[in-house]
């Protein structure tokens, strides 16, 4: 399908998503994809109930809600973005089920449920379908739906989640709007909008800046919502129950998306600026080192041992995806996508892509049943397994990587192809009615270059955007013909030229070690878009789950307390290993760095402490200490002291 840009009276767009199946993975991106294809996602219909042959979305008695869904709109993306004739089979049952279910006046789904939410999930999965197959079946099917909420929305408005989440609902609209040119759908979309959770308010005037379990915690809240009684419902949005969705971090993942979608048909300065505001006010009072904002439920500060629901990790991933085609909302998107996928992603699943964590710590070193200081998840929470404190992270999980590969290039409005993020791939495009084929290899965040490959039916002018990162130490371009192109981090770059078959580029994006710094003075190690981690020797044990997916707690007997020496030199080192999935294999890079013993930095319950301020560390202790990618770890220290010297 050739790309789509936004019609008038859309604001203008200069990005485009490439179809669904246009960017195939490479290289352990691949093995990646592979590795969850063969684990949970592939395997998931047969060990899980809530999505079985059983569930409501294929026709039977289970769950009708958002779980079917869910995982149907991650199976989608992996099934094309791998090319994989029995996944796309799988997807294949939902999408027929649920497109024989729609009603003659427009709903669909299983006759139990009456929530909008499930199905603006369905639409999200239909939408990625019809990229990838251009079934003609679907876009009469959404415009069906979207004629009766057009219809009904003032009798029968959205409630509860799908207040919190109508950013997708308009989204969904836009992207038929876009195709069809039907003008009753930006109509729906203002109707959506006025029922819809401010988030370009939200987002602005940012009224969590404190842990949600300081702000308000959990009994209360909970006492407070009871007393509410029914909650949001269109535009009547009670105080506490608007507060809880607010400040819920699935609920912010998804929202950090709607000021832009709104901006497409509404631009003012809170819809152009919401993310951009919003992401540097969560980063401030609730960012932890792995580039996410923390929620163990809801919004729970910056301390490195609060925790981050798996869900919210590719929501907002997608989030993020999601804006980079529907205007220019930052140079530094993509730098903040890569951190998430790079880091946070690999890092709440087991190494066979079987089983997950519902949070994930910054400073993890002990993954079991016990009481965190979650604000209201349950003490299971941050253990792997297929269904940790609550299914809704089994069933959304998957999107997470195919996404990220399906964003890895955008088409550009003047007929060009724009890269997000190097990690291996092709990609297929046309481009003046020229087939364009694009090899990227190097390996790619761990490697410090990158090779591009060109090959073409016949010789085509078209331009080549390359983003630099903002971490890169004097980057350059070479090009085919000899030149060498000195470019600037932060920057992108536009090498427009006829290419022939065989044209390389190659991108050198040097990178050095740097410290950052975090919650309580606490530093952490960054050498590119990757996050450093200290890495204790791990104790997988079994307790309990299912043979196919059994649940594990992770311990160590390994000492963790480090703390870096300020000023002293730290070296990366590039590893020759085989391109592996994420906690398989060797480590692909490392980084040596001087660290001493922080004596007094212990325990509390099942975490470290609190990170020390200038602990006392004493000259025997110190010595080099090796570094992994923060996704490598399973138990970690991340966030570290930082100190002059030792004594």
């Amino acid at each position: 399908m050739k790309p789509i840009f936004n019609r008038t009276p859309l604001t203008a767009n200069t990005l485009s998503p490439l179809s669904l199946g246009s960017i195939h993975p490479e290289g352990w991106l691949k093995k990646q994809m592979e590795a969850q294809a063969k684990g949970i996602t592939g395997r998931l219909r047969e060990i899980w109930p809530d999505v079985g042959s059983g569930c409501a979305w294929l026709g039977g008695e289970g769950d009708g809600w958002e779980r079917a869904p869910y995982y149907l709109d991650g199976l989608v993306s992996l099934a094309w973005g791998l090319d994989d004739e029995e996944l796309k089979k799988s997807a294949m049952e939902y999408i027929e089920w649920i497109l024989s279910s729609q009603r003659e006046d427009g709903w669909f789904g299983p006759e139990k449920n009456d929530d909008y939410w499930p199905l603006m999930i369905c639409l999200k999965a239909l939408y990625q379908y019809f990229t990838a197959t251009l079934d003609k079946r679907v876009l009469p099917f959404m415009d069906k739906f979207f004629r009766y909420e057009y219809k009904n929305l003032s009798e029968k408005p959205l409630r509860g989640w799908a207040c919190a989440r109508g950013g997708e609902n308009m989204l969904s609209a836009l992207q038929l709007y876009n195709l069809t040119g039907q003008k009753y759908l930006i109509e729906l979309c203002k109707k959506i909008k006025s029922q819809t959770l401010d988030w370009p308010n939200i987002f602005h005037t940012f009224p969590n800046i404190q842990p949600m379990s300081r702000s308000l915690n959990w009994q209360r809240l909970s006492e407070a919502l009871k007393e509410e009684g029914e909650g949001l419902k269109g535009a009547d949005q009670p105080y506490f129950s608007a507060y809880y969705h607010q400040s819920h971090v699935v609920n912010v993942a998804m929202g950090l998306k709607t000021p832009g979608v709104i901006n497409m048909f509404k631009s003012g300065f809170k819809e152009q600026g919401g993310f951009k505001f919003g992401w540097q006010k969560l980063m401030k009072h609730h960012g932890v080192a792995y580039g996410m904002f923390t929620g163990d439920e809801h919004l729970n500060g910056s301390s490195p041992v609060q925790g981050t629901e798996s869900c919210a990790v590719v929501e907002a991933m997608y989030s993020i995806e999601t804006l980079l085609g529907l205007g220019d909302f930052g140079q530094e998107l993509p730098d903040i996508l890569e951190k998430i996928a790079f880091n946070a992603l690999p890092a709440f699943s087991t190494p066979d892509n079987m089983g997950h964590q519902y949070d994930q710590q910054a400073n993890q070193i002990r993954v079991t049943n016990a009481k965190r200081p979650w604000y209201n998840n349950g003490d299971e929470a941050n253990l792997f397994g297929l269904e940790p404190n609550y299914g809704c992270c089994t069933a959304n999980l998957h999107q997470g990587w195919p996404k990220f590969t399906a964003s890895l290039w955008y088409a550009t409005a003047d007929d060009g192809l724009s890269a997000v993020s190097y990690a291996p791939c092709k990609v297929k495009a046309a481009i003046d009615g020229v087939p364009v084929r694009l090899s990227v290899s190097g390996g790619y965040p761990f490697s410090e270059n990158v090779s591009i490959e060109v090959t073409v039916k016949r010789p085509v002018e078209f331009p080549l955007y390359l983003r630099i990162p903002f971490w890169a130490k004097s980057p350059a371009i070479h090009l085919p013909d000899g030149e060498i192109m000195s470019v600037h981090a932060g920057e992108t770059t536009c090498v427009r030229r006829k290419w022939v078959t065989g044209d390389v580029v190659k991108i050198e994006m040097p990178m050095e070690p740097r410290i950052t710094r975090w919650n309580h003075q606490s530093a952490a190690v960054e050498l590119g878009p990757i996050l450093m981690a200290f890495n204790p020797e791990e104790k997988w044990e079994r307790i309990g789950g299912i043979d196919e997916c059994p649940t594990y707690q992770v311990t160590t007997e390994d000492e963790w307390n480090w703390a870096i020496i300020r000023n002293e030199p730290m070296k990366a080192v590039f590893e020759e290993t085989d391109e592996n999935a994420f906690k398989n294999g060797k480590a692909p890079v490392k980084v040596l760095a001087k660290m001493g013993k922080a004596m007094e930095w212990g325990m509390n319950g099942e975490n470290c402490d609190q990170t020390p301020i200038q602990p006392e560390i004493k000259k025997e202790t110190v010595e080099t200490v090796e570094l992994v990618p923060y996704g490598y770890t399973s138990l970690r220290i991340s966030q570290f002291p930082i100190v002059d010297g030792a004594k």
